[in-house]
């Protein structure tokens, strides 16, 4: 006969150990009066210490899975410090990421109402930061680097926004300018969108490969959209220009290209990013990360999404569809990569910008 001390009590019967019938069923095996308890020695006190060494882990359970019930509420990550953010760009192609993360939700999804400011450089952008009406700008590499180097503001890149791809930044000319290679264009007046900033280095890399010095040609600045009315007047014999102008320039214009950027030591070259001011990034650390998170995923979109890039470009460019739909696109990094921003600086040196070497993993949070 089985001894039913013994039996396997199977959960969900009200007769696990711990439970009051557990208990009750132990007791009964010798009683449960105190005179009983005292007469059957210590065997019998056992067992009532053994109920109450079970109800003890049944309680200690509980707590356990009360705590990591609370643990589970505070991993859910804390809201941004500051969650209306101005974020001032250039309106390029270059900062689709952006576009895109405003379209798509993902600012909102990342707690963050951001205000797109249009500005004509990154360098414009820097002094506002400074006066506190600027949170992040989009902009060039070389504006960060020239505005950490010479000590006016500590900056922090955030995330990266442009590389160039095939024919995206070119140097154009009109035929009637009589230039027919980069060799043609010594002595000549060529325009770029500004002085001291990443187009100017491009120009001069590429000028380089034909023997020609920055001294032997004369840069003027000039804003994109208004270089191919200046080519087509003669004021200019050849323009540095970038997407969507680049495309409109050839059909309205039919000028020609000289030269694509992305080729030979710029090929791939890094264009631009999003950057805050060091002791912001310090003060608001889960804005600055969640704006970065929601702008890499808005670069992984323009990276793999043709069709929402193109409806992106057109809105925000304000662009016609057969714009949108053929001009050429760059690369929209997912990541800052420390290795590619240094040519950036690398480039500024070569050219007389930067006086000695500058390192640029600070700047990136290494």
């Amino acid at each position: 006969m089985t001894d039913k001390r013994w039996q396997v009590i199977q959960p969900g019967s009200g007769t696990g150990w711990g439970s009051p019938r557990a208990c009750r069923a132990t007791a009964q095996l010798g009683g449960s009066a105190p005179a009983r308890l005292a007469a059957a020695g210590p065997a019998r006190h056992g067992r009532r210490s053994w109920c109450r060494i079970l109800a003890a882990i049944a309680v200690a359970g509980i707590a356990v899975m009360a705590a990591a019930c609370s643990s589970s509420r505070q991993a859910v990550p804390a809201a941004p410090e500051k969650p209306d953010l101005v974020v001032a760009v250039v309106p390029a192609e270059a900062n689709a990421g952006l576009y895109i993360a405003q379209a798509e939700g993902l600012f909102t999804r990342a707690g963050l109402h951001v205000t797109i400011k249009p500005v004509v450089s990154a360098a414009v952008a820097i002094p506002a930061m400074l006066h506190g009406s600027v949170d992040v700008a989009g902009g060039a590499y070389v504006s960060y680097i020239a505005a950490d180097a010479a000590g006016i503001a500590k900056m922090r890149i955030l995330a990266a926004g442009f590389a160039l791809g095939p024919h995206v930044n070119e140097i154009i000319t009109s035929a009637s300018a009589g230039v027919r290679t980069l060799a043609d264009l010594k002595g000549k007046t060529i325009a770029v969108n500004q002085l001291g900033a990443v187009g100017q280095y491009l120009v001069y890399s590429a000028l380089a490969s034909y023997g020609i010095t920055p001294a032997q040609v004369h840069l003027v600045a000039m804003p994109f959209p208004q270089m191919p009315a200046a080519l087509a007047a003669g004021r200019i014999a050849a323009a540095y220009e970038t997407e969507p102008f680049v495309t409109e320039a050839v059909k309205e214009f039919g000028f020609q290209e000289l030269a694509d950027m992305d080729s030979g030591s710029t090929q791939g070259f890094p264009m631009t990013g999003y950057a805050a001011l060091t002791s912001w990034v310090a003060k608001y650390p889960r804005t600055a990360a969640a704006f970065t998170k929601a702008v890499e995923q808005g670069n992984v979109i323009a990276s793999t999404n043709l069709s929402v890039l193109q409806q992106v470009l057109a809105k925000d460019l304000h662009l016609s569809s057969s714009i949108a739909g053929v001009m050429a696109t760059g690369t929209f990094p997912t990541s800052a990569n420390p290795v590619q921003i240094q040519r950036a600086a690398d480039l500024m040196r070569q050219f007389g910008q930067l006086k000695q070497r500058f390192n640029v993993q600070p700047l990136v949070g290494g």
